[in-house]
């Protein structure tokens, strides 16, 4: 293309310095391209690597997420049970202190429970 124009500028009526130039300029912008064209690969390059490590942290979140999920379920599981034990220990408690004799007996304990739980603490001072 620089050989057409050398050719049709002195037909123009430019001179030879002109069209020099301009076969210069084409150069330059064309280095001035590449080294762009460089650059920007270099920063296409960069971001794919922090799109990857991103990809990286996203998807061990979502593993994270996943496993205390799974956790939360075992857990609720685990308190559905302890509240139907609970529940059935409320009742035969509720049965023991209906009868006043069973409720005397439950105090006693209670209270021999505290003695000995004072007395633990007195002795370890």
């Amino acid at each position: 293309m620089a050989a057409v124009r050398d050719r049709r500028q002195p037909l123009l009526g430019g001179s030879a310095a002109t069209a020099t130039l301009e076969v210069q300029r084409e150069d330059h912008s064309h280095v001035d391209l590449e080294a762009l064209e460089a650059e920007n690969d270099r920063g296409i390059a960069a971001l794919g690597d922090r799109v990857g490590a991103l990809r990286g942290i996203t998807t061990g979140i979502h593993g994270e997420v996943e496993s205390q999920h799974r956790l939360l379920d075992n857990m609720a599981f685990s308190m559905g049970g302890v509240q139907l034990s609970l529940r059935a220990t409320a009742d035969k408690m509720t049965k023991v202190m209906s009868e006043p004799q069973k409720r005397r007996m439950v105090y006693m304990a209670g209270a021999a429970a505290m003695l000995l739980f004072f007395l633990y603490l007195w002795l370890q001072r």
